[in-house]
């Protein structure tokens, strides 16, 4: 039987979702993009300041344009929700490696009700290509 206490939970509290007017700006004005279709994914790394913890934070949108009816794009959320939050202990495992507080914004690109398995297969592009970035983050020379 596993350890309680020791294995990894499985949850999506109000500390992992961006909420802040200044984090969703800050995201936005300097963030990054790249697309895993079916989302397009803007992140930001900011360094951790002394005496805070790493952590991950995320943002799921989905643009009305697609999905006029609020229950499609609460499906869709939801589905995006869920691919992130079974899929997220890696990528929180590096933000604390790494020292860095991780913003994601998920935005939904697709233009019909994607299946569970889609945004699984773009979820898992999406993480692998946010830890290259993140690699790539730390073994940049200071002050380029």
């Amino acid at each position: 039987m596993e350890d309680p206490i020791r294995s990894p939970r499985y949850t999506l509290s109000k500390e992992e979702r961006l909420h802040l007017k200044r984090d969703v700006d800050a995201l936005f004005a300097s963030g990054q993009a790249f697309i895993a279709y079916p989302l397009r994914v803007v992140y930001h790394f900011t360094p951790v300041a002394e005496g805070e913890e790493p952590s991950t934070a995320i943002l799921v949108v989905v643009a009305k344009k697609y999905f006029r009816r609020a229950n499609k794009r609460n499906r869709v959320k939801r589905l995006i929700r869920e691919s992130y939050r079974r899929r997220k202990h890696p990528l929180l495992a590096l933000a604390e490696e790494r020292r860095m507080h991780i913003h994601l914004g998920l935005l939904s690109v697709a233009k019909e009700l994607p299946k569970q398995t889609d945004v699984d297969r773009g979820m898992e592009k999406a993480l692998a290509r946010i830890a290259v970035e993140l690699e790539k983050e730390g073994t940049s020379p200071e002050g380029l």
